[in-house]
């Protein structure tokens, strides 16, 4: 059960679903799953005075009971479902009942995360398919990118994955591709960024932009595996 709770009005992108008048939305369609994140719901067009319930996938919210106002209107604030660790996504229906009157709108929960499989294997060699989500919290159906950082911190190149879609953006895989795009990848830890923009700026905690990154390791034949101590250990056992 989650507890809801009030909350102040936020800017509104209204997804309205009818129910004999009454309209029921959240701030926004997406949300980013963090120990922050709260889902502000509001409804509108019920009988003033009346007694109302909050639904989330057809279970009634703990503390989601309350009274409409004069203006046949309630707002209220709750924290939604945690993403079970396999999960990338996942919708939700926020419903509102009060009397017979009962409308209801749908919203998004997703992580920001992008990564590639197979994820074992001979880097240099390697056919991969790229999947990212979360992309566009902040813009809708962007392209997405990867940027190539090499070992010392030096742009490589960059490439176009592809278009990010849906409430959230995502895409769920893409055709499969060569995982380094160029011949010869220079051995030590490589970045990979991908984020929304075409030119490379480095992402680092507090940018204003979203990105995420993956570390790549090469080494040559012999190495010690990576570690937590040692993430991509180049010297070669004797």
């Amino acid at each position: 059960m989650r507890r809801l709770l009030t909350a102040p009005a936020l800017a509104l992108l209204l997804v309205p679903a009818a129910a004999h008048g009454a309209t029921v939305q959240t701030d926004r369609t997406c949300y980013l799953q963090t120990d922050k994140t709260n889902v502000t719901v509001s409804g509108n067009g019920y009988t003033p005075g009346r007694p109302y319930s909050v639904l989330l996938d057809g279970t009634a919210l703990t503390g989601g009971l309350g009274t409409m106002d004069a203006g046949g209107a309630m707002q209220g604030a709750f924290a939604p479902p945690v993403l079970a660790d396999d999960e990338l996504e996942r919708t939700f229906t926020v419903q509102v009942a009060s009397d017979a009157l009962t409308a209801g709108s749908m919203f998004t929960v997703t992580r920001l995360k992008a990564n590639f499989t197979p994820s074992s294997g001979d880097p240099k060699k390697l056919r991969v398919r790229f999947s990212v989500a979360g992309f566009g919290l902040a813009m809708h159906n962007p392209d997405v990118y990867v940027h190539y950082i090499a070992p010392g911190g030096k742009l490589k190149q960059t490439i176009r994955l592809g278009k990010a879609t849906g409430q959230c953006g995502r895409i769920a895989q893409t055709a499969k591709r060569r995982l380094f795009p160029f011949t010869a990848p220079k051995l030590g830890k490589w970045q990979l960024q991908f984020d929304t923009t075409k030119s490379f700026t480095k992402g680092v905690t507090g940018s204003k932009f979203l990105f995420y990154s993956v570390g790549v390791c090469l080494q040559p034949p012999g190495a010690p595996k990576p570690s937590k101590s040692a993430p991509c250990p180049q010297r070669i056992r004797s």
